[in-house]
């Protein structure tokens, strides 16, 4: 029943209250409605089929066949598409790594007032990344994608008025877009709005701000945020500081942890915690091993002197980490 064909007419009798309980049952569940949609046609599905198999929800992580939907939806004449073509072309997802060919495809999206185009235009512009360096012209694209609401678009813009690039730096002018990416919830903008807000002397509020960041932000962010935000002799912001260096740790590496126990050991943002800095080391150091372990499973070669190959790492990496799990036991 699972691979029986689900044609157009019943995706169309069922509804969309119907489809939306269907795709709530689960990533999996979601996953045969949605490449049923893609497989019927349907242009919204295939652009959320494509996503589905880049990031391995509800099915195996394909990131070649991603970009074979994406360009499925490109070819129909889809912005969205276009743009996540250039995505893939930028990051290397499902094809070789390609500024210059992810330049075109932002390009002919951009032109159809995709936002997100126009931003990740920008962004390669102001790089000279596959294009020369354009750092009017990102402006310019910048200012289009605000204009529809892109909040880290808005960020930006902040970001050339602070630092005054190509222009005077305008430090209330800054604010101000400061706090459009923030209120849009882009947590970079939400970050920099808060910092200056501080600068102004509005402490509560910026540190509100910041907090809220550090809250939605990626791991890697929260790294550099924390890194950074540690070495004030302020209580309050040393308390974000420890906050920015948890969430950090999130991301699972024995690097993160360790900064973050680190932190603790130190009472950065209060007092020490060495109970839970030796938990946190203590993380840190059966990562290393396991990864350490994983390591030279890879390098270490066969029996005939062969490197390994996929076939024989795969039960060497296991033997190798049951008998690691055994010493931790």
């Amino acid at each position: 029943m699972a691979d029986e064909w689900i044609s157009l007419a019943a995706l169309k009798r069922m509804g969309a209250d119907e489809l939306k309980a269907r795709i709530a049952e689960g990533p999996q569940a979601a996953a045969r409605w949605v490449q049923a949609g893609a497989l019927n046609g349907l242009i919204n599905a295939q652009l959320a089929w494509g996503r589905m198999l880049l990031d391995g929800t509800g099915t195996a992580r394909d990131a070649e066949a991603g970009l074979r939907w994406f360009s499925s939806a490109a070819a129909a004449g889809s912005a969205e598409g276009i743009n996540m073509v250039g995505r893939c072309h930028e990051h290397g997802w499902g094809t070789p790594v390609d500024p210059a060919q992810a330049v075109e495809f932002y390009r002919r999206a951009a032109q159809m007032n995709d936002a997100w185009a126009q931003f990740n235009l920008a962004g390669l512009l102001l790089a000279g990344n596959g294009a020369p360096l354009d750092r009017r012209q990102a402006l310019v694209l910048y200012a289009r994608a605000a204009r529809s609401g892109h909040a880290k678009a808005a960020t930006m813009i902040g970001r050339y008025l602070e630092n005054g690039w190509d222009r005077p730096a305008r430090p209330q002018a800054a604010l101000r877009w400061y706090r459009r990416g923030a209120q849009g919830g882009d947590y970079r903008g939400q970050f920099d709005y808060g910092r200056l807000l501080l600068a102004s002397g509005r402490t509560e509020e910026g540190l509100v701000w910041m907090g809220r960041s550090i809250e939605s932000a990626v791991p890697a962010f929260c790294r550099l945020a924390g890194a950074g935000l540690r070495a004030s002799t302020d209580p309050a912001i040393g308390q974000l500081a420890l906050h920015a260096l948890r969430r950090a740790s999130e991301s699972g590496t024995a690097q993160d942890l360790r900064a973050y126990a680190s932190a603790l050991a130190e009472g950065v943002g209060g007092q020490a915690q060495p109970e839970a800095a030796r938990s946190t080391f203590a993380q840190a150091r059966i990562i290393e091993e396991r990864d350490r372990l994983v390591q030279e499973a890879a390098m270490q070669p066969d029996a005939g002197g062969r490197a390994a190959t996929a076939a024989t790492r795969g039960p060497r990496l296991s033997r190798a980490i049951r008998a690691w799990l055994g010493r931790w036991s």
